[in-house]
């Protein structure tokens, strides 16, 4: 995640890994998974893609419930992590890919995930990104993650992407949207206290787009 890294020594990205990976798997993922695996076949098997994958907690319920998963960071740090947390039993489901989100093209997927990774695109690079996204997913995959709003208190202060709320329902146009849901709460980041503003998504690829 390119914002993100410019900012942080390796040392900050291993204290970062270590606080995150003491997390469940998010409860954004867990019910974008219980509605995919709810509405497809019991054996078919699927691809994701994780997006910003951090410390890996939410690739490995991924791995868990028997998806193929591309996981893609711009941190090589990231990867290490995540390979040693991995049970060997489930490394043949996994590939790792170190590599900016701007400017990659991603391969097809049934889910593409992205856990507050999306912000971190810089806001020049952030159309292409969406579109390449949306080019990615197969007719009837899903996208779910989260976009930041602009009373976040880092707009402004980072060179991160922020939307407001007009702008958020025109990104998700030509989606089904499954979820659409705001946060404004104070809460905690890594670095400390932190005025949040963010938007949890769950789209569909309409099966005729």
């Amino acid at each position: 995640m390119s914002g993100r890294a410019a900012s942080r020594s390796p040392a900050r990205w291993a204290a970062y890994y270590r606080w995150t990976a003491a997390r469940p798997p998010r409860e954004l993922l867990l019910r974008t998974l219980d509605h995919i695996e709810w509405e497809g076949k019991p054996d078919q098997r699927r691809t994701a893609i994780d997006l910003g994958f951090g410390a890996g907690t939410d690739t490995l319920e991924l791995l868990k419930r028997g998806w193929r998963v591309l996981a893609i960071d711009g941190q090589k740090q990231a990867a290490t992590v995540l390979n040693r947390r991995v049970p060997p039993r489930r490394l043949p489901s996994l590939t790792t890919l170190v590599a900016p989100m701007e400017g990659l093209e991603l391969p097809r997927a049934d889910l593409i995930y992205a856990s507050f990774s999306l912000p971190f695109c810089a806001p020049a690079s952030f159309p292409e990104l969406w579109a390449n996204i949306h080019r990615a997913l197969r007719p009837g995959g899903h996208f779910a993650g989260q976009l930041f709003g602009d009373q976040d208190e880092w707009n402004g202060k980072r060179p991160m992407t922020f939307f407001s709320a007009r702008e958020v329902r025109s990104l998700v146009r030509g989606y089904r949207v499954e979820l659409l849901r705001e946060t404004v709460e104070e809460g905690q980041a890594f670095e400390g206290p932190k005025h949040w503003h963010f938007y949890d998504l769950i789209l569909e690829r309409r099966r005729s787009a």
